[in-house]
C-alpha cells in the first residue's frame, strides 16, 4: 500500500494497523481509480463527439454558402431557385 493510500485510509477512520493490512482498502482504491478513469474517458469521448458535430455543421454551412454564392445569377432565374433549394437541403442534413 502506498503512503498516500495509507494516509487517506487513516483520514477515513481506519487505524494504522488495519490501514496497512486490509487489502479491501487497496481494492476499494483501485475501484475508485477505475471509476475516475471511466468518467474521464466518457467526458473525453463526449468532447470529441461535440467537436465533430461542430465541424460537420461548419462544413455543411460552408458548402451551402458556396452553392448560394452565385451572385451572377438573377434571383428569379431557375439557377438561383436551384441554388437556394440545394443550400436548404445541405443545411437540412444536420437537422435531426
Amino acid at each position: 500500500m502506498n503512503k498516500q493510500l495509507k494516509e487517506l485510509a487513516e483520514q477515513a477512520g481506519f487505524d494504522k494497523h488495519h490501514a496497512e493490512h486490509d487489502t479491501r482498502i487497496e481494492r476499494f482504491a483501485e475501484l475508485v481509480r477505475q471509476d475516475e478513469r471511466d468518467k474521464c474517458a466518457s467526458d473525453y469521448l463526449q468532447d470529441c463527439c461535440d467537436a465533430i458535430a461542430v465541424a460537420e455543421h461548419n462544413e455543411r454551412e460552408a458548402c451551402a454558402v458556396l452553392v448560394e454564392g452565385g451572385n451572377h445569377v438573377h434571383p428569379k432565374a431557375p439557377d438561383a431557385v436551384w441554388a437556394k433549394t440545394v443550400a436548404k437541403l445541405i443545411r437540412a442534413r444536420g437537422v435531426k
